[in-house]
Parts: structure tokens; C-alpha cells; sequence
């Protein structure tokens, strides 16, 4: 049986799967490897395992690869050490010394993307720093401090803790899309309440040789400069739409094409009025034609 959807609950549906699906990874760092010694890149410049990148450390920090999975571990979905390592740092500042200047740093081209998100997990030892700072630059040279994460220490529930998907919302950023310099750091700032470095731990004594491990960093975008424009997509009808039965009927016999929505190409079709979705996995996709008209679908 059809379900039938009001206009209320259809722009709903819309509006969710947009936030969902729309999400585009443009590169991506799990520091994952067969063994800490294997991990692509190597300590000091790990190579990313989506997209294309660069990372580097910042002014005398220092780095192996230690577990991903201990103290509860990150969001990677790899569950075994090995293969699942994050990229542990350490040699930060002393006490009152260079605020905001040693962490790690990642060059990524957004070119052709727009609406960008950096999103990170993060695990402190007990003599960690509490207060971290990310900052992003549109030319590679000047940076912009864009969000702090700090805490309270407190005795329990605070150090050797991993602070998972920690995200950073750059879409109001227009200068970072499309930008072959982009550019992005995660610095160990002062306590934002003592102007100084601060244990993760309220019962241990902050100190440079702390460990600060990082993983899943991800830079995503919200779309592709490539996808077809949708400023006429209201001309071309579907029903239903979303659907779960495998066929939607278009207005009008079209032929047209089929794309994901990163804008990759699927399939097309003929003078029809039928879109046979069965094959499609649930998600967004869009439908252009030949005419010129375009639609989003929604495949449940």
C-alpha cells in the first residue's frame, strides 16, 4: 500500500535528507595501518586516506601512533589495534609560553566544493592541556581562530577521555569554498579561565610531555560546484516522491539522467515516464533531463 505524504510532512522529509545526504567528505585522516611503523606517511606527515591533503606538526611537536580503541576510543568504525591507530602528539609548550602555537595543521583544497565543516576526534591524557583552539586560513599564511573546545577539570571523567566528532562549522566562511589554500590548525591554547595551560585532569599538574591524540579528521563540504543548478527544478513533477516502491512517475515521457549526489552519473533513460529506483540504496539523487529541467528524488 502507498503511503501518501502531506506537503507538511514531504518538505520535512526534504529539508532531513537534505542535512543528511548532502554531506560531502572531501578528505579524511584515520591513521590506520597494519602497524604503528606502517601507517602511510609515516609519524611526522601522515598521508590522508580520502581525498588529498597534507598534515604537519607545529613548532616542536612530536608524534608516533598509538590505539584508537583505548579509553573507549574514537568514532573510527575499525575496532581492532592494530589496524586502528590515531596520531598521538606530544613536546607542547611550557607553562605560559607560546599560546595558540603548537598542534597540528592540514592544507586542503576545497576547490569545487562549498559549505565547509572541519570535524575531528580527540583524545587527552591526564597532563594534557584542557583548551584547544582551531583556526583556518584562506591564503596559508594568516590564521583565523574559528572555534575553542575547553572544559572544566574535573578529578574523574576528564583526562585520558576521547572527545569524539568534535565539529566546526565553517559553511558561513565563503572564503574557504572553492580555495586551493585552505588551510586548517588545531593549536593547545590557555585555559580561557587562568590564561594559561590547564591539566586535563583536575588532580594532576599540567605538563609539554602530555599526549593529545587525534583522529577521524575530516574536512566535508555541503556540496559540489558541479551539480546541476536546481533552479528550475519545480517544473518537472514525481510521485511519489520520497518513495519505497521502487517506481516514481514523472508529469511528462522525458529521457533523462540519473546522478548521485556528489554529482557522479548513474544511469539514464529513454522517453519514459518512470523512474525505476529499485536498484538505487536509500538516500538523495537527482534527476536532469533532457530538456533541461531538474529534480531532487528521495529513495527510502
Amino acid at each position: 500500500m502507498k503511503k501518501k505524504y502531506n506537503l507538511l510532512m514531504f518538505s520535512f522529509l526534504l529539508f532531513t535528507s537534505i542535512n543528511v545526504w548532502s554531506q560531502i567528505t572531501i578528505t579524511r585522516w584515520n591513521f590506520n595501518g597494519t602497524a604503528a611503523d606502517a601507517v602511510a606517511g609515516g609519524a611526522t606527515s601522515p598521508t590522508p586516506t580520502e581525498g588529498n591533503g597534507s598534515a604537519s606538526l607545529l613548532n616542536g611537536v612530536t608524534a608516533t601512533f598509538a590505539s584508537g580503541t583505548a579509553s573507549g576510543g574514537s568514532s573510527d568504525p575499525v575496532t581492532t589495534t592494530p589496524d586502528n591507530f590515531g596520531w598521538n602528539t606530544s613536546t607542547y609548550a611550557a607553562l605560559g609560553t607560546e599560546n595558540k602555537l603548537r598542534g597540528i595543521q592540514f592544507n586542503i583544497s576545497t576547490v569545487n566544493y562549498q559549505g565547509i565543516k572541519f570535524i575531528f576526534d580527540q583524545r587527552l591524557s591526564n597532563t594534557a592541556n584542557n583548551t584547544y583552539v582551531v583556526q583556518y586560513s584562506t591564503n596559508g599564511t594568516n590564521w583565523i581562530d574559528a572555534e575553542t573546545f575547553t572544559f572544566t577539570p574535573a578529578e574523574t571523567g576528564t583526562g585520558d577521555t576521547w572527545y569524539n566528532l568534535r565539529t566546526v562549522d565553517l559553511t558561513a566562511v565563503t572564503a574557504l569554498n572553492n580555495n586551493p589554500n585552505a588551510g586548517f590548525r588545531i593549536v593547545s591554547a590557555f585555559d580561557p579561565t587562568t590564561n594559561d595551560y590547564r591539566a586535563a585532569r583536575s588532580t594532576s599538574t599540567y605538563g609539554p610531555g602530555g599526549t593529545v591524540r587525534f583522529d577521524m579528521v575530516t574536512l566535508t563540504a555541503e556540496s559540489s560546484l558541479s551539480l546541476p543548478s536546481f533552479d528550475n527544478q519545480n517544473s518537472l513533477l514525481i510521485s511519489p516522491n520520497p518513495s519505497s516502491n521502487g517506481v516514481m512517475k514523472l508529469n511528462q515521457v522525458l529521457s533523462f539522467e540519473v546522478f548521485d549526489y556528489n554529482g557522479k552519473k548513474l544511469f539514464n533513460v529513454q522517453n519514459s515516464d518512470e523512474i525505476n529506483t529499485s536498484n538505487l540504496p536509500t538516500g538523495m539523487y537527482i534527476i536532469k533531463t533532457d530538456t533541461g529541467l531538474v529534480q531532487k528524488i528521495i529513495v527510502k
